[in-house]
């Protein structure tokens, strides 16, 4: 009798999952909660299109059941998805160059104005066991400068082999 497991192609084959994930999903999100102005202001001061947007009261939906909830607070956010196997500490520091360092300035004045700004960065992990995050010092101290809360949410998906 022949025990030589399948590998994880065989197998999700035999299941009938062709497309099961190999790639890792990143998301990187700046996210400014509870604030009294229009969410367009940050929109035309950062010079950004949000990703999501909301006002105070406002009816919006939630799951594939569209379950409807009214926002309790005013909300932007720029969030970058990335579908890559590279370093997430490569895509991060990407993130950083691109979205906060050239507006640090107008970051902290717009935090001035705000109950919370916060960095949320997820990852989907499918390539291993351990992803490993690193902030580094500047990034740390780039963070605390704009007052920025941290949210780090790490899924390792990854099925044994």
């Amino acid at each position: 009798m022949n025990h030589n497991r399948l590998d994880k192609k065989e197998l999700n084959k035999l299941k009938g999952q062709t497309d099961q994930p190999d790639i890792n999903q990143n998301h990187f999100i700046l996210r400014f909660i509870d604030f009294d102005f229009d969410p367009k202001i940050i929109s035309d001061r950062l010079g950004l299109k949000p990703s999501s947007s909301g006002q105070k009261g406002e009816e919006y939906y939630i799951g594939t059941k569209k379950i409807p909830r009214i926002r309790d607070c005013n909300h932007w956010d720029i969030e970058q998805k990335i579908i890559s196997n590279d370093f997430i500490g490569d895509l991060l520091d990407l993130f950083f160059k691109e979205i906060i360092i050239p507006r640090i300035e107008l970051l902290k004045e717009l935090k001035s104005q705000c109950k919370i700004l916060r960095l949320t960065m997820v990852q989907y992990y499918y390539t291993g066991h351990n992803p490993g995050f690193t902030l580094t010092n500047e990034q740390i101290k780039i963070l605390a400068d704009i007052n920025a809360e941290i949210d780090i949410d790490v899924y390792c998906l990854c099925e044994d082999n």
